[in-house]
């Protein structure tokens, strides 16, 4: 199994004040999808710790579900 083969969702995961993640992941790219919007500057940069932990969460999920290691670079 290939990276690009794997095709996974999450549910969708509180960040706070009413803020949620959705991630998914296919053809190699992963995509988070905030409801109600993803929150800007000030704002935003509070609920990033928030986000890293379910984003974390959500690969360790895919490297147990797949037995593949993984590794997320922010840029």
């Amino acid at each position: 199994m290939t990276g690009t083969n794997i095709n996974m969702r999450s549910e969708r995961m509180p960040i706070g004040d009413g803020y949620s993640v959705t991630f998914s992941f296919a053809s190699g790219k992963l995509e988070a999808d905030w409801q109600p919007k993803v929150p800007y500057g000030r704002k935003g940069r509070k609920y990033l710790p928030a986000y890293r932990r379910a984003r974390d969460e959500f690969i360790r999920r895919m490297a147990r579900r797949t037995g593949l290691n993984i590794m997320v670079v922010d840029l």
